[in-house]
């Protein structure tokens, strides 16, 4: 989809559409991009483990560990999908709706993935060691993850190409940065892993782009990655592996 700016400019005198240029950082690294993989990644890893999981087990042998460890990653996954929506609908909406028309079919497949995202709630719900539940989440998950990469592409292909024709750099990245910090702790954890498990990718990119010291990494975000991976990614890997996650043991 190509977008022409300067059609949803509210006042072009005011606020022309010339910005673009001024943008170093390439599209797919901007960090609305990146939070939207974290999101595509964290979906859609609990999919494939479910499609490997119900591969291992009978019709009534799904067992409480993992009952209990979906319905665990199922809460954190919508703490960190619904501080991201809420942050589109409070914070770009407005402040870009200023300059340019927010696009109409953000706001209606918002209304969409609501939608689907309760269909998967009822369906975590009613999840017991029958199969049949099993799958039905695996089901309702799937229509959830269609819905989520049709909201993400229109406004990946819209409002952000939007954004950096309405905005500068300087203009958007403390409100970015404000966003990260009011996230979720585990939001922070899900950009770093999607770009590279290790954080690799998101020292050398991420950090050295926006001009970050290197000290910051060991500051404020390995140990993010670290609680990510710890409460998030076990628990996906537990499920695909058929192995109940280790438990705590002691003080620590």
């Amino acid at each position: 989809m190509t977008i022409e700016p300067k059609e949803h400019a509210v006042d072009t005198e005011t606020h022309p559409a010339d910005k673009a240029s001024k943008w170093d950082i390439p599209l797919e690294s901007d960090q609305w991009i990146l939070s939207h993989n974290a999101l595509r990644c964290e979906i859609n890893s609990m999919i494939q483990a479910l499609g490997t999981f119900m591969g291992r087990i009978d019709d009534d042998g799904v067992p409480q560990w993992a009952v209990n460890t979906i319905k665990e990653w199922w809460a954190s996954h919508v703490a960190h999908v619904t501080n991201h929506c809420k942050s589109e609908e409070t914070v770009y909406k407005p402040m870009f709706s200023e300059r340019f028309k927010w696009p109409a079919e953000i706001d209606e497949l918002h209304d969409a993935l609501n939608s689907v995202k309760d269909k998967v709630q009822t369906a975590i719900d009613r999840l017991n060691a029958e199969k049949s539940n099993l799958v039905a989440v695996r089901d309702a998950l799937s229509a959830y993850e269609e819905t989520m990469l049709k909201h993400f592409e229109v406004e990946e292909t819209t409002a952000l190409p939007l954004m950096r024709a309405y905005f500068t750099p300087e203009e958007i990245s403390p409100v970015q940065r404000k966003i990260l910090e009011d996230a979720p702790e585990n939001a922070m954890g899900a950009l770093i892993f999607a770009m590279s498990p290790d954080g690799a990718k998101f020292r050398s990119d991420f950090m050295t782009v926006r001009s970050i010291p290197s000290f910051v990494w060991y500051l404020a975000f390995k140990g993010r990655l670290a609680s990510y991976k710890k409460d998030v990614v076990a628990k996906v890997e537990a499920i695909e592996s058929g192995k109940e996650p280790a438990k705590k043991s002691g003080w620590f």
